[in-house]
């Protein structure tokens, strides 16, 4: 398991997608991805995407990795994904781009960092949602 005890601050940030299901906008499917700094757990923002498109619009990404970076004045080392689907795909162009080194971990052991906010996502916005 990995734990935020074992990074610094804004060494390592973890793009996921938060959502289990669909969140669904006027009857259209969305995934909903968060950029979050591994050791504090701060989410920096997020990026939607059109279930239909697969993946965040590449603008979108560069705006989240934009607001992580002003918000932390720097860029981290490392980008944690969770796979290498279609999305993850735009996470690590814009991660290179920018100098960090990307990293795919099984998202089972990030439990500990992206559990409670899975869970907090689920509890606040997928009430009702099919």
């Amino acid at each position: 398991m990995i734990t935020p005890a074992q990074f610094q601050v804004n060494e390592t940030w973890i793009a996921i997608r938060v959502n289990e299901r669909f969140l669904f906008v006027q009857n259209e499917p969305y995934d909903i991805y968060l950029l979050l700094d591994a050791a504090s757990c701060y989410v920096f923002g997020h990026a939607i995407s059109s279930v239909v498109a697969e993946k965040p619009e590449a603008r979108d990404v560069k705006k989240l990795f934009q607001t992580a970076f002003q918000t932390k004045n720097q860029w981290a080392e490392n980008l944690i994904l969770t796979g290498n689907t279609p999305a993850d795909d735009v996470f690590r162009m814009v991660a290179e781009q920018n100098g960090l080194s990307v990293q795919i971990k099984d998202k089972s052991d990030l439990e500990p960092i992206i559990g409670p906010l899975e869970e907090s996502f689920a509890a606040s916005f997928m009430r009702g949602s099919t």
